[in-house]
């Protein structure tokens, strides 16, 4: 301002700009209470699991912090840095990533089932009706026990086998092609076309299209790079262990990291992948083509669901759809063994969430807790901040409940009578399936049987019928395992229609 002394003008500048300063303070949403009850149900939880938060508004990281533990044995904090594993919520990843292949030339769009797979003479399947949208927007009709089992669990395959087990592929008697069925299994068959076609693995699809192009710089699909470069990853803890302090035993590795649940990433990495989902949905520029991002968001197939809080009308490429607090939204959530993840935005509103878990049971609800606080207050409910005191205070109720069921079903599983018609080492040897490998069954000290099987390891309890087990290849599902006897023989183990036939 001219002819005025410097201090009157930088007191007059200032004076000017305070109520630009106090409009912006005024509107970035006050996360504070939330913060404050989701620390204080970790110090009461008596199991501080990590827990990492963040929300976007508008494009910006508006709340952003990091609760509890990645190894409550030695007490490591999770922070900005910690991996998590984030299952499912892979799936808007890969899904995107065939669409930009698609996009640059180098795959069909929308091939069918046996042009993606010539040769192949599938039993039942009507092959040239289904087509990598159907896999990809679970409407394929098709059931693969092996496959997923291989992929997700065992981890032993090769390329050969996955060909093999995608041959087995047979029609889904419970849903038939057209209709929506959430599985993993058709993301798992297109990676093994993909991989194919695309002359690389889907790993590295995902991190040339996809990681690299976000700015993705902590995110991977091989548990191998993670533990190369020195990134520390969250270890699995379970509410519903006999020992929930105690890091679960089943980790992740290369081979079970799958097309349909294989990333581990960062809470500030996801943050990016919604920043430029909703950015697409504004119309603006992303740094892969606007255009495909945006496309993928929009619904493919209806569905009338629910889970927990979150509506559901349909879902599109990796996306659920629906409403939540009265706005359009797309979601996905990622559960395994030990890990809980939320990804989820709001096109029209502008506000995005990422919410990671290295914890499987209480944290599907403290994630529908924090879900509930964190969009309230980004969207301006005056009410949210009510809300949040009686919403924690039923969670603590809910997990003091939770320690009562666990105690009571493990008491209950104790309880069966075995009813083996041989004595427990006429069971033990090896089991073998000509695709999904060998299964040993060893008997231990005290009259244990153990099941090892790929990166699995389990021991048996007793179950109600003739020649079973129960297993818990995963920790927390159980399976149950026949064994078929003849002549004072065990011959063969069966569980989820697979049969693996005794070799020794």
């Amino acid at each position: 301002m001219p002819g005025l002394p410097l201090n009157l003008c930088l007191a007059t500048c200032l004076l000017a700009l305070a109520p630009a300063m106090q409009a912006q303070a005024a509107s970035v949403p006050d996360f504070s209470p939330l913060d404050t009850a989701i620390r204080a149900f970790k110090q009461d939880s008596a199991l501080p699991t990590g827990t990492a938060v963040v929300v976007l508004k508008d494009g910006k990281v508006v709340f952003e912090a990091y609760y509890g533990n990645a190894d409550l044995q030695r007490g490591t904090p999770v922070d900005a840095r910690t991996l998590f594993y984030i299952a499912s919520a892979t799936k808007p990843m890969f899904a995107l990533d065939v669409q930009l292949a698609a996009r640059e030339g180098r795959i069909a769009a929308n091939p069918s089932l046996q042009a993606m797979f010539p040769g192949v003479a599938f039993r039942g399947l009507e092959a040239d009706r289904i087509h990598l949208r159907d896999l990809l927007v679970h409407t394929s009709g098709i059931d693969n026990a092996g496959l997923g089992w291989a992929t997700a669990f065992s981890g032993v395959h090769d390329t050969g086998t996955l060909r093999a087990l995608v041959a087995q592929s047979q029609p889904n008697p419970d849903a038939p092609t057209g209709r929506f069925d959430y599985t993993n299994l058709g993301y798992n068959i297109a990676s093994v076309w993909l991989d194919r076609v695309d002359g690389r693995p889907w790993q590295d699809s995902l991190q040339a299209r996809v990681f690299g192009p976000l700015g993705m710089r902590h995110t991977t699909a091989r548990a191998s790079e993670a533990q190369a470069r020195g990134w520390p990853v969250a270890l699995p803890h379970s509410a519903g262990s006999a020992t929930p302090s105690t890091p679960l035993t089943l980790r992740k590795t290369d081979a079970t990291m799958h097309a349909a649940g294989g990333v581990l990433s960062t809470a500030p990495d996801l943050a990016r992948f919604l920043q430029a989902e909703l950015a697409a949905a504004r119309g603006d520029a992303t740094p892969v083509p606007t255009d495909v991002l945006r496309a993928s968001q929009e619904r493919q197939v209806a569905t009338e669901d629910r889970y927990l809080d979150f509506a559901r009308d349909g879902y599109a490429w990796g996306w659920y759809t629906g409403t939540y607090k009265g706005q359009s939204m797309r979601h996905h959530f990622g559960s395994f063994a030990g890990f809980h993840a939320h990804l989820s935005f709001m096109p029209e509103a502008g506000v995005g969430l990422v919410v990671l878990n290295n914890e499987d049971v209480l944290s599907a609800r403290l994630t529908a807790a924090i879900a509930d606080a964190a969009y309230g207050i980004a969207l301006g409910d005056p009410a949210a901040d009510a809300a949040i005191a009686p919403r924690f205070a039923a969670l603590r109720a809910d997990a003091g409940k939770l320690r009562e069921a666990v105690s009571r079903q493990r008491e209950k599983l104790a309880a069966r009578q075995w009813r083996l018609s041989l004595s427990k080492d006429a069971y033990a040897g090896r089991y073998r399936h000509p695709l999904l490998g060998t299964v040993q069954v060893r008997l231990l000290d005290g009259g244990v049987l153990a099941f090892d099987w790929g990166v699995l390891q389990a021991v048996a309890t007793a179950y109600d019928d003739p020649d079973t087990a129960r297993v818990e290849f995963v920790p927390g599902s159980g399976q149950v395992v026949a064994f078929e006897v003849a002549d004072g023989h065990a011959s063969a183990i069966t569980f989820d229609g697979l049969r693996f036939a005794r070799i020794d």
